[in-house]
């Protein structure tokens, strides 16, 4: 009778760190994590870090016939942390034709979603809501109404979470920016109704795309488009930008700064905007003036003065390729700007991803014509994303096969002469299901862990699919130590492993008093070392390291923490 229990509680045990496992990261980029895949389709991912490693993933779902906006928290490991089918946002009226929309994390890890609907109307107009780490609905269960005129068209919200805590909210208003700044608990900050930024009313100018980041004592740094003539048609194109105080005051040129008046660009053309790690920023943009469509790089830093030539410089030199979508990133211990493009040739039939590495003050420092790091082929590509971290580049995008829309999600990682650090010196691929593949979405946690949220037909229509890609380019359970940035511990202490047992990877969390210099290693049954978790010097703090037991047999195994003359062991239990 002993041994069935005993059985029976193995059996228990097994299978519950199993199903569990499940929902972690995946080590097999043929499989990824399955965030949602229900009926209808999952698309228009959005995500947002959280302190602890994680991550919130938003999108919208139609499931229920309609479009619905739901979001899923998962932890560091990728374990789920609201109901297996995601959270339910909002279920108001949606228009058959789905804009834009945004998502940010604040200070207290809690998720603000900003986007649109026509619950009042026909018209669609921008609602934001903000969910706490636990669910919890703390604008209320229909969010806030930015508008003060449900009847006018209001497009393309995004959210910029301020240096001081709060919240501002620019979006397209007809065919004028509107703003609205929130603080914690959903009061408006700057009235009842939204702040206005309005083209020049002589020439019937029209202002979209809004899009901003935060800036020093509260303020945002805005940047969209101005144009006249028709939203498919265009003249008159520029980019403009503005800084705005904390209390909503214009801090730069009156009415606005033009940061290109050159040219020209299709209507549906949306430029971006990056920190510049100065409080600065780093804008860019795609336009034609007499030839082939280039791509264009500025920067301005946090005072207003630009940095690069007037109107920018060029990503490239022109020749007979296209360049469109550019994406671009601030390394600010080396003052360097780096670009990243689609590159197509005259008869676009061929596509590539080429990059340009600029100095501080926008003088190209790799090759006129750009660098090649996916040559032309017959792939497109889309959601193309950089991101600068210590003297390395992390590239990511979604590659599409052929003229279908199957593809697959791909990166690099580079240094600074532009060499490929991963997989042996070559692109990687995240996920190698050739299924049809919509927008993706990434971010980057503290420990430079990348995690990507994308829309993937492999069962219906569109499921929406998250896949981590650790800082060495692996898949799977995470490396690295992280530092918890809990209060100072008054002690030395090694915490037990969890889960335990496990399958193939644990969490060890252990507390270091002072400054020591501290080894963490894991020895097998036979008391031989297999692996070093930790070998450095760390400050004060809670800390927790993965490890990942993939390459090792089922079984006992002790994990050694040794700081200064503080000595501790544990066991633990590999299960496979």
């Amino acid at each position: 009778m002993k041994n069935i229990i005993y059985l029976f509680c193995i059996f228990v045990i097994v299978f519950s760190f199993n199903t569990k496992s499940d929902a972690q990261w995946s080590s097999n980029p043929a499989v990824n994590l399955t965030v949602c895949d229900t009926t209808g389709e999952q698309v228009l991912p959005k995500i947002g870090i959280t302190s602890d490693g994680g991550c919130y993933i938003g999108w919208f779902d139609s499931r229920s016939g309609s479009y619905a906006v739901y979001l899923q928290k998962l932890n560091a490991q990728g374990v789920k942390q609201f109901p297996a089918g995601g959270l339910l946002i909002s279920n108001n009226s949606q228009s058959t034709s789905l804009v834009d929309w945004d998502l940010a994390i604040d200070d207290s890890n809690c998720c603000v979603l900003a986007f649109t609907d026509t619950r009042a109307g026909s018209s669609i107009n921008p609602y934001v809501y903000r969910i706490s780490p636990t669910g919890q609905f703390l604008w209320g269960a229909n969010g806030i109404a930015l508008t003060d005129s449900a009847a006018v068209y209001q497009a393309n919200p995004k959210v910029i979470v301020t240096s001081d805590g709060n919240f501002v909210i620019p979006w397209q208003y007809n065919n004028k920016i509107g703003m609205v700044k929130l603080n914690k608990t959903g009061t408006k900050l700057w009235g009842s109704t939204p702040l206005m930024v309005i083209g020049n009313t002589s020439t019937n100018e029209k202002f979209n795309f809004p899009t901003g980041i935060k800036s020093d004592n509260g303020s945002i740094i805005l940047y969209w488009m101005g144009y006249t003539g028709t939203f498919i048609s265009p003249s008159n194109y520029r980019t403009y930008t503005q800084k705005f105080s904390s209390a909503g005051a214009i801090q730069w040129g009156n009415p606005q700064d033009t940061i290109w008046s050159l040219g020209s660009a299709q209507g549906t053309y949306q430029p971006s905007v990056y920190p510049d790690g100065s409080n600065g920023a780093i804008y860019v943009w795609q336009s034609y003036i007499a030839g082939p469509t280039n791509c264009y790089v500025q920067r301005k830093n946090s005072a207003g003065q630009i940095q690069f030539p007037v109107n920018g410089a060029t990503v490239a030199d022109v020749n007979s390729d296209l360049r469109f979508q550019p994406a671009a990133c601030y390394m600010p211990s080396t003052q360097e700007t780096y670009v990243f493009w689609q590159e197509k040739n005259s008869l676009q039939s061929m596509i590539g991803v080429y990059g340009q590495k600029f100095t501080s003050d926008g003088t190209k420092l790799w090759p006129s014509t750009g660098f090649i790091f996916k040559p032309l082929d017959g792939n497109s590509f889309a959601s193309l994303y950089a991101y600068s971290t210590d003297t390395s580049v992390l590239v990511y995008y979604v590659e599409l096969i052929g003229s279908g829309s199957t593809g697959l999600v791909k990166g690099f990682k580079i240094n600074r002469s532009g060499t490929f650090l991963w997989g042996g010196g070559s692109i990687i691929t995240p996920c190698t299901n050739t299924a049809s593949k919509g927008r993706m979405s990434m971010g980057i946690n503290q420990n430079n862990m990348s995690i990507l949220a994308f829309s993937d037909g492999r069962i219906d229509a569109g499921g929406m699919y998250a896949q981590n890609v650790n800082y060495n380019g692996t898949f799977g359970p995470p490396t690295g130590i992280s530092n918890l940035g809990n209060s100072a511990p008054d002690k030395f202490e090694l915490y037990q492993n969890y889960p335990n047992p496990f399958n193939p990877a644990t969490i060890i969390r252990f507390q270091i008093k002072d400054l020591r210099f501290v080894t963490l290693k894991v020895y097998n049954i036979l008391g031989k070392e297999i692996a070093t978790l930790v070998n450095e010097n760390l400050k004060s703090g809670n800390y927790e390291v993965n490890f990942n037991a993939d390459k090792y047999s089922s079984g006992v195994y002790f994990y050694k923490l040794t700081a200064g003359d503080f000595v501790e062991v544990k066991r633990m239990l590999l299960v496979k």
